[in-house]
């Protein structure tokens, strides 16, 4: 019962997380051919990662992915908040493209000011 409850709530904390448009993670073998909003994939296993991806939170629809392995760099780290509430460390500042420049805490976008 108590496993069934746990299960609810997680998936009532999802739906919470999606209407307030913040974002999820999802720990997968591949990347997927098309990313979703708001949602940080990460790729690795066994809670080694050694890459997370997105799609540019601007709208320009480009795939952004960042190495995560040690030793490497440029390298993000993932943390989360109560297990589910993503935060990446440094921010992601693009210099091609849209040039966007922005931190992901806690699930949401914080953009930084222009240059």
């Amino acid at each position: 019962m108590a496993n069934l409850l746990s299960r609810f709530w997680n998936c009532a904390l999802a739906c919470i997380d999606g209407w307030l448009g913040r974002y999820t993670v999802a720990v997968v073998d591949d990347l997927p051919d098309e990313l979703q909003g708001n949602k940080l994939y990460v790729v690795g296993e066994n809670g080694h990662y050694w890459l997370a991806a997105l799609r540019c939170p601007c709208g320009c629809g480009d795939s952004i992915q960042l190495p995560m392995i040690e030793g490497q760099r440029p390298r993000w780290a993932l943390t989360q908040e109560n297990r589910r509430l993503p935060s990446l460390s440094p921010s992601v500042d693009r210099t091609v493209g849209c040039r966007s420049h922005f931190w992901l805490k806690q699930g949401a976008i914080r953009w930084c000011e222009a240059r």
